[in-house]
């Protein structure tokens, strides 16, 4: 005897579809998915060869004279434009990752082994990149801002220390988070001092020779920042379980979590080096523009099944903390009434995070949530590259490029 229907089971009753990956147009290059290789381990063979001559205090690396050919004919390179640099956190992962192993070598010991476990290997490198790429475009020297990049990924780590504790997140860079391997309150003090030493590095450039008013500068960018990453994560805990807020208040998030904290590296790189206060700012808004643009593409990667399992930190740990990001948000205003309930059920009351992502995608994918998501990721990535032709003639031409490199996903 076929039993009746059970009225009073959840919205999200029927069985999870199977996901099918994201496929985006290719019309524009960046339109392509978000990077997924950035957050796992850098591969040592992104090391090129030769690259520690940008060690050199003073070096200016847009000055890369090549072997001597010797006499003969010129080679012919073919009409167009130059092709691309190569990408520019490839380019300076060499110097960063050995100035990291020269701070906390192999026989580091009690906190300086706990900052060589959250160092090394090290992860995108976007923000370290962003303080050398904005110094050496106003014309300032690789050596004397190197510790101020340095610094700037520390503070970084820091925040993603105490992040993975307070969304019990067990996972980072594909393997065991800090507070997993050593303990919470040891990855609390951790993240504490890798946020001082972010301060003390302006010191280390004050005595390579960067000029003490530009330190000064400097500083009150970072502390300004530091600030503001804080509010961020606050308002960010603040928001857990609101599916009523508006695309406005995300974004407001978005930027003090993120955003603030790219802008932060490009400003403090152009002070450094000496960039006049409208280049400085513009290089600011770019990466503020670019600190959005990389925050809703990391919130698209869960629902990406594919990306998903290449994030190297758990793909559920947004929808265990209840935490509406722009996608959910996107559906939840676009959906039917059933779907709404069904997106609020998996979201708010489902005890299985694997079951309520999955269903959470198939609203995301019914609504095209997902294809809105990474549009507005693009718009943001082009507002970025708009500001880098308002730069004055003056900026290193590869070093713009490169920074225009960055707004682009990475496959």
């Amino acid at each position: 005897m076929t039993e009746p229907p059970n009225e009073d089971a959840p919205p999200t009753a029927e069985p999870c579809p199977e996901a099918r990956p994201q496929i985006r147009p290719e019309a524009q290059p960046e339109v392509r998915p978000e990077a997924r290789s950035e957050v796992r381990p850098r591969a040592r063979s992104q090391v090129r060869p030769g690259a520690r001559s940008q060690v050199r205090p003073g070096a200016r690396s847009e000055v890369r004279p090549g072997p001597d050919p010797g006499p003969g004919p010129v080679p012919h390179r073919p009409p167009g434009p130059p092709p691309d640099p190569p990408s520019p956190r490839v380019e300076f992962g060499e110097l960063l990752e050995a100035e990291f192993v020269r701070r906390w070598p192999g026989r580091s010991v009690g906190l300086d082994a706990v900052h060589r476990y959250a160092m090394i290997p090290p992860g995108k490198l976007l923000r370290p990149s962003l303080v050398l790429h904005a110094a050496l475009t106003v014309g300032g020297e690789l050596g004397a801002v190197l510790p101020a990049a340095v610094g700037i990924e520390g503070a970084h780590v820091g925040s993603l220390l105490h992040d993975d504790i307070i969304d019990r997140d067990t996972q980072r860079r594909g393997r065991a988070a800090v507070h997993t391997e050593f303990g919470p309150a040891q990855a609390v003090v951790a993240g504490n001092a890798l946020f001082f030493s972010w301060f003390a590095a302006l010191s280390e450039c004050r005595r390579l020779g960067v000029p003490a008013e530009r330190v000064e500068r400097a500083m009150a960018a970072q502390a300004e920042a530091g600030v503001a990453v804080c509010r961020g994560a606050f308002d960010e805990l603040a928001m857990r379980g609101d599916l009523e807020l508006g695309v406005g208040a995300y974004v407001a998030m978005a930027r003090a979590k993120t955003a603030v904290l790219l802008a932060a590296a490009c400003r403090v790189g152009a002070i450094l080096g000496g960039g006049d206060a409208p280049t400085t700012e513009l290089l600011g808004d770019f990466g503020d523009h670019l600190g959005i643009c990389f925050q809703i593409r990391d919130d698209v990667l869960p629902y990406d099944p594919i990306a998903a399992r290449t994030m190297g930190k758990p793909s559920d740990s947004d929808v265990r903390n209840r935490r509406p990001t722009l996608p959910v948000l996107i559906a939840h205003r676009r959906a039917d009434p059933k779907s709404r309930a069904a997106l609020r059920h998996a979201l708010l009351d489902e005890t299985e995070p694997e079951l309520a992502l999955c269903r959470i995608r198939a609203v995301l994918e019914r609504t095209g949530a997902l294809d809105t998501a990474h549009a507005m990721a693009d718009d943001y990535a082009r507002r970025a590259r708009e500001l880098l032709t308002r730069l004055p003639a003056t900026a290193h031409v590869a070093h713009v490029r490169a920074l225009a490199l960055l707004t682009r996903p990475a496959h």
